[in-house]
């Protein structure tokens, strides 16, 4: 759900991004015809703080959840909402329909938000959902490696962590003496004991923090919502790889292959450096890449003359299932896996989430 929303704002975004034109190009031509979708622009600005559709959906990975969950707020929520959102953002007049709770026009609202998805997200969800899983594993080994502070002071530039205040330069939906922060401004954000929790996003360029206006700004569980660049470098649009088949998969019963998506699995890695990590030649490697890649166990991602290979969640689950005879973690030097333990606990109260 959150990559539709944020998806659908990228889109419509003034600066070009040559790495995603591919994407824009496709989604545009299929949105062309359909004016259902549309009714979503004006409560998704590309360069302003947007209306918090994010919490009205609730935080799941289900389309019929988060349209279920927008339709069964109540006109109190609704009407909170649209009042915190209206401070920063001019609304549609409309919006005073979404605010009462009318049916009619909520049924509108889910739509759009159904057509958005199956223009803008669903027909690149595996890509999508494996860049994801590649980001939180990469941040999930900081936390139990370097614990909680770290884990919140490297999240992205323009965040700062300094217990038990969180540092956000940009986009921010917290109140200040003369009205809510603007774009570009700086806002200091107090937890005080409050949940927090981290969101990556492909789609979101720069991040943003959420909070459930019903609930009060001071009371409700913090989202932080940060772009997922860190474990590939850049946003780049994945290369289209094949379904998953039954001869696909038996080929890839084999040592070196299961080395191969092992490595893989450790962290993004390029065709070169998977060579050298399995100890095989790179022609051997570009191949075994392409078995698992037409498997559906891994993705591979085009940046510049160079290809990143993350696993997807298939691969993800074959590797915990041990399917292969191998398990996850860190090889020690007597050839055994570990799990990394937390070398910090979180500051009670303060409880990172990675999802």
């Amino acid at each position: 759900m959150t990559e539709t929303l944020f998806a659908f704002r990228y889109l419509r975004h003034r600066r070009e991004s040559g790495v995603f034109q591919r994407w824009r190009a496709d989604v545009r031509a299929r949105l062309s015809g359909d004016s259902k979708a549309l009714m979503l622009a004006p409560l998704l600005p590309p360069e302003r703080v947007p209306f918090d559709l994010f919490t009205l959906c609730g935080r799941t990975g289900s389309l019929d959840v988060a349209v279920d969950n927008l339709r069964s707020r109540t006109a109190e929520h609704l009407s909170a909402e649209v009042a915190f959102s209206g401070a920063m953002l001019p609304l549609p007049s409309w919006a005073r329909h979404i605010a009462a709770a009318d049916r009619e026009w909520i049924d509108q609202l889910a739509m759009a938000i159904r057509k958005a998805h199956q223009a803008v997200v669903e027909p690149y969800w595996p890509q999508i959902q494996a860049r994801l899983n590649a980001e939180r594993a990469e941040h999930g080994r900081r936390l139990l490696g370097l614990g909680v502070e770290h884990l919140l002071a490297h999240l992205h530039p323009t965040v700062r962590w300094h217990s038990p205040v969180l540092e956000l330069s940009g986009p921010s939906w917290t109140p200040h003496a003369a009205g809510f922060a603007p774009v570009g401004w700086q806002a200091d954000h107090h937890l005080n004991g409050r949940g927090i929790v981290v969101i990556f996003s492909m789609f979101c360029s720069v991040p943003l923090q959420v909070c459930d206006a019903s609930q009060g700004l001071n009371d409700s569980e913090v989202w932080l919502f940060v772009p997922a660049t860190s474990a590939l470098g850049a946003l780049v649009p994945p290369l289209p790889h094949a379904a998953a088949d039954g001869h696909a998969l038996a080929a890839l019963l084999g040592r070196t292959r299961a080395a191969a998506l092992r490595a893989v699995a450790a962290g993004p890695v390029t065709t070169s450096g998977l060579a050298r990590k399995v100890g095989i030649s790179l022609p051997t490697a570009s191949q075994q890449a392409g078995v698992l890649r037409d498997a559906g166990l891994i993705v591979t991602h085009r940046v510049g003359k160079a290809v990143l290979h993350t696993t997807t969640a298939t691969g993800e689950a074959l590797l915990a299932d041990d399917a292969l005879g191998g398990t996850t973690g860190t090889p020690n030097p007597d050839g055994r896996h570990h799990t990394p333990v937390p070398s910090s606990r979180p500051a009670r109260g303060d409880k990172p989430r990675l999802t």
